[in-house]
């Protein structure tokens, strides 16, 4: 038997006015113990050059409540989460002071930016309760009562950890499962070449291609975001006219990164459904969002243009594209490799006689001296289909002793 993993299923809460009331107050009291546990750490470190750990703010918690009844009423083990996300944030600041990067330290929230608490056992805090089959169902939260919510859990599982969250004046609950997902792969060698001009070039082993056309919805949804971003601006600050202001923004920014979502999920079911393997290269994000800004004495050029495609690479979200086919094949039972991009350079190698070519970005046809004519996205992902089907080919060898059947015979 297979065994379990985790999955994050996501719920829309359904409250009544009195269970809203009581969240929003759920809400502030782990808000204000988060700040109240980071000046703790702020003030022993100014006054005792003393660090605290998870541990210590821990033990203060048991004081916290036994002195403040409305911190007893709260769930003991949700307090211990919020204080464990602050120690988390913490231990982020380290790691980046140690690697060099700017450091960011821990700040204060505003109730506003407050995502919201979680859970870590069910049944200690919360109980979830799926509906007939496996769609929606009941969430009993302590001191909150019985709420009822929305959504679907592709595989069923037992919940074991939970998560509160407000966004735009909604309210969800994030629940971690423990399941044991089945999908089914096909039967077709491919190779993927993420795009921002076509989401994905798709090169598969019977010499055709294929390609995902960019839904482009963060450009579908800019004039109505800008709309509401300027309404937003003239209001006064702190006031309630700009707190009400504030939501069409989020909503634009929620349904944008819904349909983004929902758009990812499809695609990579599709990808992994007609595959036995996936390949694709392996993208450096981080890098190729890089502001072209420079520096002072070495100022940088097309500093607009290069903002621009930044964030049309960042629109496509491609690193949880890759996550999202990633999973899901390793569920299948399917092999998904990512090309070494610095070694192989699918951009520049030809697919036809694997001879390298340095091309600029703006250049989108391959064109090579052995007579391929490619798109220059048909091409790289022919590259990293061809490269992966190699490695298999000889890891085969190596391991059986022997030429291979089936599919990766077929391939090669």
């Amino acid at each position: 038997m297979e065994s379990a993993v985790s999955r994050k299923v996501v719920y829309r809460l359904y409250p009544s006015r009195s269970q809203e009331a009581a969240l929003l107050d759920m809400l502030g009291l782990h808000q204000r113990l988060y700040n109240a546990a980071l000046e703790q750490r702020i003030a022993a470190w100014r006054l005792q050059r003393k660090s605290l750990s998870a541990y210590d703010q821990s033990r203060d918690l048991t004081e916290l409540r036994a002195a403040d009844e409305r911190y007893a009423a709260l769930n003991a083990q949700s307090a211990q989460v919020t204080l464990h996300r602050l120690h988390l944030a913490f231990q982020a600041f380290f790691s980046r002071c140690k690697n060099g990067a700017t450091p960011g330290f821990p700040r204060f929230k505003a109730f506003d930016r407050f995502s919201g608490w979680g859970y870590k056992t069910h049944g200690d805090g919360f109980r979830f309760t799926p509906g007939d089959g496996n769609r929606h169902g009941k969430l009993r939260l302590s001191g909150i009562g019985t709420i009822s919510v929305r959504g679907r859990a592709r595989t069923p599982g037992d919940a074991k950890t939970c998560e509160i969250q407000r966004k735009a004046g909604r309210w969800y609950a994030s629940l971690s499962v423990s399941c044991r997902p089945q999908r089914t792969g096909g039967t077709q060698a491919i190779g993927l070449d993420w795009g921002v001009e076509t989401f994905a070039t798709i090169a598969h082993e019977n010499a055709t291609f294929s390609a995902i056309e960019n839904p482009r919805f963060t450009r579908q949804a800019q004039a109505a975001l800008e709309s509401a971003q300027q309404n937003l601006a003239r209001k006064a600050k702190r006031s309630k006219n700009r707190a009400k202001a504030r939501l069409p923004v989020a909503a634009i920014h929620r349904k944008t990164a819904a349909k983004r979502l929902d758009f990812l999920r499809q695609q990579s079911a599709k990808i992994v459904a007609q595959s036995w393997l996936i390949a694709t290269e392996t993208l450096a994000i981080k890098n190729m969002t890089r502001s072209a800004k420079g520096t002072i004495e070495s100022p940088g050029r097309n500093v607009a243009q290069k903002a621009g495609l930044n964030r049309e690479i960042l629109a496509t979200a491609p690193r949880k594209s890759l996550d999202m086919i990633r999973y899901k094949a390793a569920e299948a039972g399917i092999a998904f490799i990512e090309v070494p991009s610095r070694k192989v350079k699918p951009s520049q190698t030809c697919s036809g006689c694997w001879k390298q070519r340095k091309k600029a970005l703006s250049e989108r046809m391959h064109i090579c001296a052995c007579g391929l004519i490619l798109s220059r996205d048909q091409n790289a992902a022919r590259v990293n289909l061809w490269w992966s089907v190699c490695m298999l080919l000889a890891a085969y060898r190596t391991i059986a002793g022997r030429e291979p059947t089936g599919c990766l015979a077929q391939s090669a």
